[in-house]
């Protein structure tokens, strides 16, 4: 089980301590963050979920034990009925545990409790089979690619798009 709990400035080394390079930021948190990240970018991420409504909800993640055990955001459209997960990591120590899926059907659940959200979409660099299955697990449907999106380094990659719609979630 995961538990979602609001994030705060405290929680702003532990997630710095897992994110360990360049690939690793860019990977987490998309190609606008700078690495290493700094409390400003991550304040940043913070304010936004200041408004009214909030434009941003960032949250760490608890397991079983309370330990800190994963990061996760949505940005949320509330005109168009859509909120985007972003911003996933689970703790390195807590790799391989099973733990992906609790997260993202906590944050699902989040997501729809707001009768205005009708779907909650991602991106997923391609690369990274493991996210896109577990993605798939729990319900998300592959919608096309923007190939060559971002450049990190040398590489450049490509991001799968998927969604779920609330029908969707409701018949799981």
């Amino acid at each position: 089980m995961m538990t979602l709990i609001d994030f705060e400035p405290a929680h702003f080394p532990v997630l710095r301590s897992w994110l360990s390079s360049e690939r690793e930021l860019v990977q987490w948190g998309g190609p606008d963050l700078t690495f290493p990240v700094s409390d400003e970018q991550l304040e940043q991420m913070r304010a936004e979920a200041s408004g009214t409504p909030p434009k941003r909800l960032c949250w760490m993640a608890v397991d079983a034990d309370q330990a800190l055990a994963g990061h996760i955001q949505l940005a949320m459209d509330w005109r168009h009925g859509v909120a985007r997960i972003g911003r996933v990591i689970i703790a390195p120590d807590h790799r391989g545990k099973g733990l992906a899926g609790p997260l993202l059907q906590a944050v699902l659940e989040r997501a729809f409790s707001y009768p205005e959200i009708e779907r909650v979409e991602l991106n997923v660099y391609t690369w990274n089979t493991p996210a896109m299955r577990t993605y798939a697990k729990v319900g998300f449907v592959p919608e096309g690619v923007r190939r060559s999106s971002v450049q990190v380094g040398d590489e450049r990659w490509d991001t799968a798009i998927m969604g779920l719609l609330r029908a969707e979630w409701e018949a799981i």
